[in-house]
């Protein structure tokens, strides 16, 4: 029902469009004056072209000055059309050698660690310090790239799962300076986290 309703308003406003612009296009249509310059032939000095035209023939096309006696006239035969010669049409074939793409496997970085980070890593991403599932989260801690980037970690990687553990943890100090363990709803209450 979106689109239908979509393409009535595109409509509208196309029709609209024209209805508002219509008067703007009248006047500008409006011819101009056209100056001749003195430098030009005036029309009454140049001789009009001329055509001794009798069924199918046709004698002088165009003439400055006075017409020369006709001696022959022209006859116009209508005939087919003259086709142009075949030419040899050849395909090039022309391989270019591209790499094919290299299948990365996931990079998992999992660290059996005792602070508290190690913990919350292990609540947000199993443990995985490189994971990158696609919802908008990287990283062990979890991070959006906003949130990242805010906190310095555009200097360690552009996303957050590239990082190591340890750059991941200097910006999660960063951003815990700031902001304590609230960026982490779920598992801060989980780990009992103040």
């Amino acid at each position: 029902m979106t689109l239908v309703r979509r393409i009535l308003l595109l409509a509208a406003i196309s029709v609209s469009g024209v209805a508002l612009l219509a008067p703007l296009a009248a006047r500008s249509a409006v011819p101009a004056p056209v100056a001749l310059e003195e430098r030009m032939l005036a029309v009454e000095s140049a001789p009009a072209p001329r055509a001794d035209v009798d069924r199918g023939t046709l004698s002088i096309r165009a003439a400055w000055g006075p017409a020369p006696a006709a001696t022959s006239a022209e006859e116009l035969v209508a005939g087919p059309a003259p086709t142009p010669g075949a030419a040899p049409m050849e395909a090039t074939l022309h391989v270019l050698v591209t790499p094919r793409p290299v299948a990365v496997a996931p990079r998992v970085v999992n660290y059996d660690g005792d602070t508290v980070w190690d913990d919350l890593a292990q609540c947000e991403s199993g443990g995985n310090w490189a994971i990158n599932t696609g919802n908008g989260y990287y990283g062990g801690l979890q991070f959006s790239y906003d949130t990242w980037h805010g906190y310095g970690g555009g200097e360690f990687a552009e996303y957050p799962h590239q990082a190591t553990r340890e750059e991941q943890i200097i910006v999660a100090e960063r951003l815990h300076a700031a902001r304590g363990f609230q960026p982490w709803p779920a598992c801060r209450i989980k780990l009992g986290l103040p």
